[in-house]
């Protein structure tokens, strides 16, 4: 059995309240690469166009608020590839929700 991925401490201790939306991207590569996969308005998840995989950038998650961001890495390196971890950034944005809704 593999170990739940972890919600970073930094995302867990700030106020999530202000967030706008989650892009993810390819650090290294970000404006061609980036697509939003969240936002306070449509409340889904959608993971479709993300780039999955890339050799040396890595995929990352920025959740974007009034004046601010913060990126979070979300990858496993798996063959040679820095390959998106979607179970990760699905708990990632579920926990964003579950704190908005608390």
């Amino acid at each position: 059995m593999t170990e739940s991925p972890k919600i970073p401490d930094l995302v867990q201790s700030i106020p999530l309240e202000g967030i706008l939306r989650i892009d993810v991207g390819l650090e290294g590569d970000w404006s061609p690469t980036v697509k939003t996969v969240w936002s306070r308005g449509r409340r889904s998840i959608d993971f479709s166009q993300v780039t999955r995989a890339h050799p040396s950038h890595k995929p990352s998650l920025e959740l974007y608020f009034e004046g601010a961001w913060l990126g979070v890495h979300c990858f496993q390196r798996i063959d040679g590839d820095n390959v998106f971890d979607e179970e990760r950034a699905s708990r990632l944005i579920q926990f964003v929700e579950t704190s908005l809704a608390s």
